[in-house]
């Protein structure tokens, strides 16, 4: 369950776009979802999903990068 109210990445069903409003953690996983490209207001596509459900490959810009479920939990989403 995600740590906010709203919709979380987890919740973007591949082929579905959506911006992201805000990532909820600290510390290093945070700046790495940062690094990437995962910020408030980028959109992005979820691309799909790997065998067994994780991690997630998402596309955001031109860049396509894989998520793990257990930070995407983290990564509170809007429509996009």
């Amino acid at each position: 369950m995600p740590p906010f109210e709203g919709r979380s990445l987890n919740d973007i069903a591949p082929g579905e776009s959506c911006r992201i409003f805000a990532l909820h953690g600290r510390g290093a996983v945070r700046q790495r979802l940062m690094d990437i490209g995962l910020v408030p207001n980028a959109t992005l596509t979820v691309v799909r999903s790997a065998p067994l459900n994780d991690p997630i490959e998402v596309r955001v810009g031109a860049t396509l990068v894989s998520v793990r479920r257990a930070e995407a939990a983290r990564i509170e989403v809007l429509d996009a």
